[in-house]
This record gives C-alpha cells, structure tokens and sequence, in this order.
C-alpha cells in the first residue's frame, strides 16, 4: 500500500510527528486516523460570566476556501457530539467552530468563523467569548 499523498504542501503546516504515526500506523481505509485539532479555547472567571472552571471551544483553522475533509468531520463530529451530550446546557462547551483566514499574516488577514465572514475586530471578540458576536455564530453543523 502506497504512503498517504499530501496535498497543498503550500498551505498545510506538515507535522513530523504526524506524518510519522501516519507512515507506521495503519491507513485510513484501514480504520485508523491521526488528526490534531488547531484550538482550544478556554475562557474563565466573573470577567467572562463563569467560574473558574470556565467554558471552551474547539477551532479548526483552514486556510480560504478549505473546509475540514471527511476524516475531521467524521472526527471532530464524534468529539463534538459527546461533548454536547455531556454538557446538553452549554455550560462548559460553547461548540466546534470552523476559523477560515486568507492571509498567513493574520494582521492583514479576513476571516470567516463557520462561514460568516468577519473583520479583524469582530473575530477577535469572537475568540474573545463576545456574547455579542457569539449569540450570531451557530457552531459547526456536522452532517
């Protein structure tokens, strides 16, 4: 069997220690992925309306158009899903959120949180737990 081909070398961040797991483990269409989420975001205190403990999100960030391929949906949805069911009140986990930017120098960069698309300010009250903008970004949808 033939080594998993990497594609967009340009645009992907290629870890060694993933592609090592990737070479020695067995292959997807044998029932193995390695996948590495991007963020975690956590945010606590009576700053942000919490406790100690606070509440997080998980990001995914892709570069403009790229979206997560079917191994990370099928991934992040099983993660997404128990994390729901753990918390069904939303407490503690927020949601799964897709961050897309079209500049790797994010001071010149648009971005785009699960499709809608936001300037800078805006995406950084978004990281920020901004109900303001969080209440306007439904998490990923999963299908």
């Amino acid at each position: 069997m033939s080594k998993p081909e990497f594609r967009n070398d340009d645009k992907f961040q290629r870890l060694k220690h993933r592609d090592w797991l990737r070479e020695k483990q067995p292959h997807g269409d044998q029932g193995y992925v390695v996948e590495d989420l991007d963020l975690v975001l956590r945010v606590y205190s009576g700053k942000y309306g919490t406790d100690s403990k606070g509440c997080f999100m998980l990001c995914e960030l892709k570069f403009y158009p790229y979206a997560p391929g079917y191994a990370q949906r099928k991934t992040f949805g099983l993660m997404d899903e128990l994390l729901k069911a753990a918390d069904p009140d939303g407490k503690r986990y927020i949601g799964y959120f897709l961050i897309q930017y079209d500049d790797e120098d994010w001071d010149l960069s648009c971005f785009w949180v699960n499709g809608i698309s936001m300037e800078q300010d805006e995406f950084l009250r978004f990281t920020s737990f901004d109900p303001d903008i969080l209440n306007h970004i439904p998490p990923y949808q999963f299908r």
